[in-house]
């Protein structure tokens, strides 16, 4: 069951983690071991993009749009 508050938690953790990715990814390029370091920050990245696609199509769902048609945005 998707809420206001589900939905935008969802949104602040998938937006955190690209951050977390990317700067993972810029201090990878500095660090000595740089395949670890770098397959972390794709992770992240990827996480991103699958919690952000899965809120997505939560969102889709029949009686989502009425509990959502309530937010205060």
């Amino acid at each position: 069951m998707l809420t206001c508050k589900r939905m935008r938690t969802a949104v602040i953790l998938s937006a955190l983690l690209l951050v977390f990715g990317l700067v993972l990814a810029a201090l990878a390029r500095a660090m000595p071991i740089v395949a670890p370091a770098a397959q972390i920050a794709l992770f992240l990245v990827l996480a991103a993009m699958l919690v952000l696609a899965l809120t997505f199509l939560a969102s889709l769902f029949p009686g989502t749009a009425e509990r959502l048609k309530e937010c205060i945005h």
